[in-house]
């Protein structure tokens, strides 16, 4: 077998994964409406998803008894979501049925959305263990989602839509591929993991700024629903080409990439409270402008807002998050990513599809409502310093 220094495995790993990643979110919605799905059953599909993913992450997580085999689960669910994809662009050609759809669906998310949180999860470990930089390895997955979407994308709009089943097949294909050298240096166990399971759930959700700090990024972040499922349809509908389109989700990735990058030094005098509010504006604004823009300057412009939509509001929970006890950190980090970007994009994703056939108009501006009222529930100023939970 051969075998990779621990950190280019990683790399190729998170550049794979989101490569297919960066073609999966933008345009599986333009796959199912050329499959002849009505925009309620494609909200259904997308909003369930997100639901799976949550559970995928959470069950096999939870399976991983000795970290040395996190490699070995990632190949497996490489390749489970690859198998899972193939099942899916095969029944498109001889079952037309909503309900195998669905099941394909959710068995993709299982798969696929466990290995985001278990690639974090090895990254954290090889942090402590040989010192790798988690910001400049997962900068490489923030790269392969643009390729995926912008030079995927321009190959798809050649294609046609319902190629684009199976260039994410292809991808994830590739993604098996970068996964069979064995990492030179396998993750050991935390040492912490015990004293972290002795803290529940329900003693971090007791503390009032957690409670409050969760409730306004799930706002933030599930306002984001109705973007991730229609903004492709809603661009097309106004005419804008699919490449073009590809074109305006890579940008706003690239201004997240590129705000990631500097936020340490930008933000460095920036309180929890300011970081929220800044996102929170932005959002409002974001989702306010978004259906009644037409120009493609100004679309071009809007979507650098991703940057303070997404990643400002990914950076303040972040901080506050690691200004925590070693102990709470695991959880923490699995309500954070469990509640606002599975459950919240879920439901706001579920209800902009019904909104959405409607009048595409108001679920853009419903979203805006949701990120605005994320003002309400704002965390105190000196939430980012460390808090001890007693039970």
């Amino acid at each position: 077998m051969i075998k990779l220094k621990s950190n280019y495995w990683l790399i190729l790993n998170y550049f794979g994964y989101f490569c297919a990643y960066g073609v999966f979110v933008p345009l599986i919605p333009v796959w199912l409406q050329s499959q002849s799905y009505s925009d309620e059953n494609i909200a259904l599909l997308l909003a369930s998803a997100y639901i799976f993913r949550f559970l995928g992450g959470i069950f096999f997580s939870g399976k991983i008894k000795d970290t040395a085999y996190l490699p070995a689960m990632l190949r497996n669910l490489a390749f489970s979501s690859a198998l899972v994809i193939l099942m899916i662009a095969i029944s498109s050609w001889y079952w037309h049925s909503f309900l195998l759809i669905f099941v394909l669906f959710a068995l993709f998310s299982l798969f696929n959305g466990a290995g985001m949180p278990l690639q974090d999860s090895l990254a954290g470990i090889w942090n402590r263990q040989i010192g790798l930089d988690y910001g400049r390895v997962r900068l490489i997955g923030s790269l392969g989602f643009v390729i995926g979407v912008v030079v995927f994308g321009a190959l798809i709009s050649y294609l046609g839509d319902p190629a684009i089943i199976w260039v994410i097949l292809a991808l994830l294909v590739v993604y098996i591929l970068y996964q069979l050298p064995t990492p030179a240096t396998l993750p050991i166990s935390n040492q912490q993991t015990a004293q972290a399971e002795s803290i529940s759930y329900r003693q971090l959700l007791s503390e009032a700024n957690t409670r409050r700090l969760l409730i306004a990024i799930s706002l933030i972040q599930g306002s984001h629903g109705a973007y991730y499922a229609y903004s492709t349809l809603y661009w097309v509908s106004q005419g804008i080409d699919l490449k073009t389109t590809s074109l305006l989700w890579g940008i706003s990735v690239v201004a997240e990439v590129i705000l990631f990058f500097f936020a340490s030094k930008l933000f460095k005098h920036w309180n929890i409270t300011a970081l929220f509010t800044l996102s929170i504006i932005a959002a409002t604004l974001r989702w306010a402008a978004f259906p009644v823009l037409d120009n493609l300057a100004l679309l071009t412009l809007l979507q650098l807002f991703h940057a303070l939509t997404y990643a400002v509001s990914h950076f303040a929970t972040v901080r506050y998050i690691s200004a925590q006890p070693d102990s709470h950190i695991a959880k923490l980090q699995a309500l954070y990513n469990g509640i606002s970007n599975c459950i919240a994009v879920a439901l706001l994703t579920a209800l902009s599809g019904v909104i959405y056939s409607y009048n595409p108009t108001f679920a853009f501006w419903t979203m805006a409502a949701f990120a605005l009222s994320a003002l309400l529930f704002l965390p105190k100023t000196n939430c980012g310093k460390v808090t001890e939970i007693r039970g």
